[in-house]
């Protein structure tokens, strides 16, 4: 009853809550729980295809979960439209994307992380954000971008980032959820152009 007052009164969208819990819950089992669970080439090849999916909910620890807990706190707070089937649907398919084309790349051994699938996650929640102004909206899907396009410059270094969560930043991962992101944002530009017409 406090919960539903609270909502009514605050309201946030429940979904990346429950995500943000899971997150916690899950490296509060502990490390069997993260190496069962990550995304290793190997593994995956001998049948163990959850790790597709499963590497996006376990992280190196408490530093880099409570980071993507706030991202999905950030979410929340966004408000963001649709159906929390279809965000489940784009963060299945987003982490299935990642883990697919992160298993190419010959210099990543394991990964474990949310934040690949939140850059995506982020830009289509400011997109269909029920309260940002559209000038909010879009400055907020060009910083994500801009951050994007930095990381896969010679100036971006994860170094101090890395040393906080334990581990290095997979910025490949980062930049497969941005741009899936945006082509959900183009899609639904499109969508909504042709509606007018």
């Amino acid at each position: 009853m406090i919960f539903m007052l609270f909502f009514k009164r605050y309201p946030i969208a429940a979904w990346p809550l429950l995500m943000a819990v899971l997150i916690l819950l899950l490296t509060a089992i502990g490390d069997g729980v993260q190496y069962a669970l990550r995304l290793e080439a190997t593994a995956v090849q001998s049948g163990q295809w959850w790790r597709l999916l499963t590497a996006h909910w376990v992280h190196l620890g408490w530093a880099h979960s409570a980071l993507n807990a706030g991202g999905f706190l950030l979410l929340a707070w966004l408000q963001p439209n649709g159906s929390w089937k279809l965000w489940l649907a784009f963060y299945v398919i987003t982490s299935l994307c990642i883990s697919i084309l992160l298993m190419f790349d010959q210099t990543i051994s394991s990964y474990v992380g949310a934040s690949g699938v939140l850059h995506g996650l982020l830009i289509v929640a400011a997109f269909t954000s029920k309260w940002l102004e559209p000038w909010r909206r879009y400055s907020m899907i060009v910083l994500i971008s801009a951050k994007l396009v930095w990381e896969q410059t010679p100036w971006y270094s994860d170094e101090s980032i890395g040393g906080i969560i334990g581990g290095y930043v997979a910025i490949n991962s980062h930049l497969i959820g941005g741009i899936l992101g945006l082509l959900v944002v183009i899609y639904l530009l499109n969508k909504n152009r042709q509606n007018f017409n």
